[in-house]
């Protein structure tokens, strides 16, 4: 057998071969990537959460944007690489109001969007429910083939400003 007729068989193979590894190692990696920025995304979002519910008072005379903190915060908890991999004036955050357990239910149970419903509120004053939604698009980091995706977060907290009147069960830890 001569050895001259398999001259650069193994330059063709490499040639091959080393796009298609180098693309799954960078979908691999974008995949990774994804992951990591909607566990940030959920981690920051309950965490801003957490922090803007116990903004307002009980006599509702600080009048409190909710929307606006949760931005502040999400841009502090969000770190490093969730502002590089969203699509810069994609986060959207809306913030609706539901006076009680009852109006929120008929929301979900009636309506596709609570957008749509008529017992939401567009104003804290008075509302024992929050409902806030995170709405952004992801922008593939190393990927030119994952294509941008949209991704939506809910968060449904009691306000601590208003839980002493949304009781539910004995006690709640309010003076009855």
């Amino acid at each position: 057998m001569k050895r001259s007729k398999q001259k650069g068989s193994l330059t063709i193979e490499a040639a091959m071969g080393i796009p298609l590894f180098l693309a799954i190692i960078f979908g691999w990696v974008e995949v990774c990537i994804l992951t990591f920025n909607m566990s940030m995304t959920d981690h920051a979002l309950t965490t801003a959460v957490m922090r803007t519910k116990k903004a307002g008072d009980s006599s509702n005379s600080n009048t409190v944007n909710y929307a606006q903190m949760i931005k502040d915060e999400m841009n502090k908890a969000g770190g490093a690489l969730w502002s590089n991999a969203v699509k810069p004036g994609s986060v959207k955050i809306r913030v609706d109001y539901f006076k009680d357990y009852d109006g929120f239910l008929k929301c979900t149970d009636a309506y596709q969007s609570s957008e749509e419903c008529p017992d939401k509120k567009d104003q804290p004053e008075d509302m024992a429910l929050a409902v806030y939604n995170l709405e952004y698009t992801y922008d593939p980091v190393v990927s030119i083939w994952f294509p941008d995706m949209a991704i939506r977060r809910e968060v449904i907290t009691i306000q601590e400003y208003e839980r002493c009147s949304f009781k539910i069960g004995q006690g709640a830890g309010c003076a009855s």
